[in-house]
């Protein structure tokens, strides 16, 4: 990811979340810690208190950037290759709300408006004929392929139709849940210690600015040691785009990488929330039925799954290692849309 989970650490998984008023902590009922062990990682460069003082530490970017789940996994198993004495006990992996294939999840997007009725046939078939340049057999080869100008218009136009809205007032968090609207709150009133809890949904959509709010905070950073060369960075959950990041690295395919686990017998399960308009479950289904169909893996199984009697989503299971959940009304950050959801599944998964 581009953002550090030390912030959605105390907004969604970790033992304590940020209070209404952004100025203390309380205990998380959701959290993740009842079942496992947890480590939050400050990373990339330029989000959380993950600063440098040189400048010219920001230029070259990071491969691994958005990426590195899968990659650290690799890694760890190639370094057990090597060692002779201690090595690493990879379990398994989970992910949530992967970006796997990102040009194709660009597409994806469409396909999720359509189906919800937020474009109409004329809108949805003009993308599919102008933005058809991908070939996910060939994804790899498509990576220095840029979308035509005609197919960026399009895009762009559709997701003003699908939002209603026009350039002037269209939100980009707006994409994070397709059908919330995104916080209203400001942070300047969370600094005056204002508990501004509005919720027009049973979804708390603030979370990650209380968040951002709170670190910023000079006793917050003193008891959690952070930013103790006093730099003049605020804390930020993502990086911004004034670090400059190797871009193509946004569109590597992450498959191989998926696959190089399978392989060696790793488990891997994905959740994704139904409402998610930034990497849509659609897409990441048709990325897994394509590694398997690689991997020569059938779809086992596929049926609801059900939470507390209700239904949860939908689950497909691939062979014996693979498996992949929507969250029904979960979004982009499924564990703090849908913390009990999530705690769910993070159960099972490390149970199981």
């Amino acid at each position: 990811p581009g953002c550090s989970s030390v912030g959605d650490g105390f907004s969604s998984v970790g033992p304590f979340i940020v209070t209404k008023d952004a100025h203390g902590l309380e205990k998380n009922l959701f959290s993740w810690n009842k079942v496992s062990n947890l480590l939050f990682i400050d990373s990339p460069i330029g989000s959380g208190w993950s600063y440098s003082n040189t400048s010219s530490d920001y230029d070259n970017g990071d491969d691994a950037t958005r990426h590195f789940i899968p990659n650290l996994a690799n890694a760890l198993l190639d370094d057990n290759k090597q060692s002779e004495q201690s090595k690493f006990n990879l379990k398994g992996l989970a992910l949530g709300n992967p970006m796997l294939r990102n040009k194709l999840d660009d597409l994806a997007k469409f396909d999720l408006f359509f189906s919800q009725k937020m474009i109409n046939n004329s809108v949805y078939n003009e993308i599919k004929k102008e933005c058809n340049g991908i070939d996910e057999n060939n994804y790899f080869f498509n990576l220095k392929a840029d979308w035509s100008a005609t197919c960026k218009n399009l895009m762009e136009q559709a997701i003003l139709v699908a939002f209603k809205t026009d350039a002037n007032s269209y939100f980009p968090l707006k994409l994070f849940d397709i059908f919330r609207d995104p916080c209203a709150e400001n942070e300047q009133d969370l600094n005056l210690g204002k508990q501004v809890v509005k919720f027009i949904t049973e979804v708390d959509m603030c979370s990650p600015l209380r968040a951002q709010c709170y670190f910023n905070l000079p006793e917050a950073q003193r008891a959690f040691h952070g930013n103790r060369t006093k730099l003049s960075y605020r804390w930020k959950g993502c990086f911004t785009a004034n670090f400059k990041y190797n871009k193509a690295d946004i569109d590597l395919d992450m498959l191989p990488a998926l696959k190089q686990l399978l392989q060696q017998s790793i488990p891997i399960t994905i959740f994704s929330g139904d409402q998610d308009g930034i990497i849509p479950a659609v897409g990441t289904l048709e990325h897994l039925k394509k590694l398997a169909e690689e991997l020569n893996i059938k779809l086992t199984k596929e049926e609801t799954w059900s939470f507390r009697n209700q239904e949860g989503g939908s689950k497909y299971v691939f062979g014996d290692l693979l498996t992949f959940l929507t969250v029904k009304g979960g979004n982009h950050h499924v564990t703090s849309s849908r913390p009990s959801q999530a705690l769910d599944i993070f159960t099972n998964f490390v149970i199981n």
